[in-house]
């Protein structure tokens, strides 16, 4: 796989020259300044990448939401031995 550099500002038809690369698997890196702001890559791998993000961000929702319960529960049962406590100094 070869990659590409494309310098901004730039025309319009370097940037379909961009997109018809992608679309034959090549990455093509949208730079200004020598930072790169982008990456132009096929529909493929786009949708890849997508998928790849939505599971990374149902799994960080999965473990906040345990993390969250394992809280609450922590602290119902320091709130139970409080209780408990409280009963027993009487």
């Amino acid at each position: 796989m070869m990659n590409r550099t494309l310098r901004i500002p730039t025309t319009a038809a370097e940037v379909q020259k961009a997109v018809d690369h992608a679309a034959s698997g090549e990455i093509v890196l949208l730079e200004d300044g020598g930072h790169v702001l982008a990456a132009v890559v096929s529909p493929e791998v786009a949708a890849a990448g997508a998928d790849a993000l939505s599971a990374a961000e149902d799994a960080a929702d999965r473990l906040l939401g345990a993390r969250l319960i394992a809280e609450l529960e922590a602290g119902m049962e320091t709130t139970r031995l409080n209780d408990l406590r409280r009963e027993l100094a009487r």
